[in-house]
């Protein structure tokens, strides 16, 4: 550290250290956009013959209220600033996004006197956050799963290794800063991925049990191993020989069947002509029926 910076660095403690003996008031707020604004003097009321509060922003000042005791006072704001005379605090109403600054209480009765300043910020609603979960191919004991935390405007995301127990974090918890507010996903208790989009003066939050991502994981995963090749390669010889056998038993059945058809015809041609006849006939089918005998009458024959 050079002389330079220390000498800057103890005269910036001498001054904030005298300006609390003269009971000035310095403040930082963050306000949520459309809330009131609140300026109070902790000190006593001071005895002033010209009171001003005012703005400053990017180096442009905009006199508020000034205020001449029992004489004259001057809101530059309407209705939207209530200024006290009872103790100099000044409400502002809805406040909007452009009224950041830097607003002063000033004594300038002689000279310019700083009474209070407050660093004012005034801050949107943060955006509503959405998790979507990826999950990886696992392997036999763990599967890396993709965790993406998404708001309107940023996104980021982290891997997770999980079993079908619980998870753990691969390297720090993801986080995104930026001027307005901050997005950071990390691991609670093993199980629970949490994202939360915050600023000084609101948040949105998300969860996901982890569990039930790991368990789709794993679910109907088929890990190649030892095991499995053994089952096809035992499924791979039941083939190799079970077919050869089917062909072997179609084989026997038709060659039994052609030798019996065989031996038919050879006892066909052994057989006496009788026998022939009835083979013949009994193949053709039953013989038809006899016809009735016609009803006639038969007159003897005279000599």
């Amino acid at each position: 550290m050079t002389p330079c910076s220390v000498f800057l660095s103890v005269l910036y403690v001498f001054s904030f250290w005298f300006r609390g003996l003269q009971g000035y008031t310095n403040n930082s707020l963050f306000l949520l956009k459309g809330n009131d604004l609140l300026l109070e003097i902790e000190t006593p009321k001071p005895k002033v013959k010209v009171f001003h509060w005012k703005r400053i922003i990017r180096s442009k000042e905009l006199i508020i209220i000034t205020y001449f005791p029992d004489k004259f006072l001057d809101n530059k704001l309407g209705e939207r600033a209530e200024f006290s005379t009872a103790s100099y605090s000044l409400q502002i109403k809805n406040l909007g996004l452009n009224e950041s600054g830097l607003y002063q209480a000033l004594d300038s009765s002689k000279e310019l006197v700083i009474i209070a300043d407050y660093h004012v910020t005034v801050q949107e609603q943060v955006s509503p956050v959405v998790l979507n979960v990826s999950p990886g191919s696992p392997s036999s004991e763990s599967c890396k799963v993709t965790v993406t935390c998404s708001t309107q405007s940023s996104s980021l995301n982290s891997t997770f290794t999980c079993t079908n127990q619980t998870c753990s974090e691969n390297g720090d918890p993801a986080e995104v800063v930026t001027s307005d507010a901050t997005l950071n996903l990390y691991l609670s208790n093993g199980s629970i991925a949490t994202c939360n989009h915050s600023n000084k003066v609101s948040w949105s939050k998300a969860t996901m049990e982890m569990k039930s991502v790991s368990n789709l994981c794993f679910k109907d995963a088929v890990f190649p191993d030892n095991n499995s090749n053994y089952e096809k390669l035992i499924i791979l010889c039941r083939s190799v020989l079970v077919i050869p056998i089917i062909i072997l038993v179609i084989f026997f059945c038709w060659r039994k069947n052609s030798n019996h058809l065989k031996g038919h015809s050879d006892q066909s041609s052994n057989c006496d002509p009788a026998a022939a006849v009835y083979m013949n006939v009994s193949l053709l089918g039953p013989p038809p029926l006899p016809l009735e005998p016609a009803d006639m009458e038969l007159n003897p024959i005279r000599a």
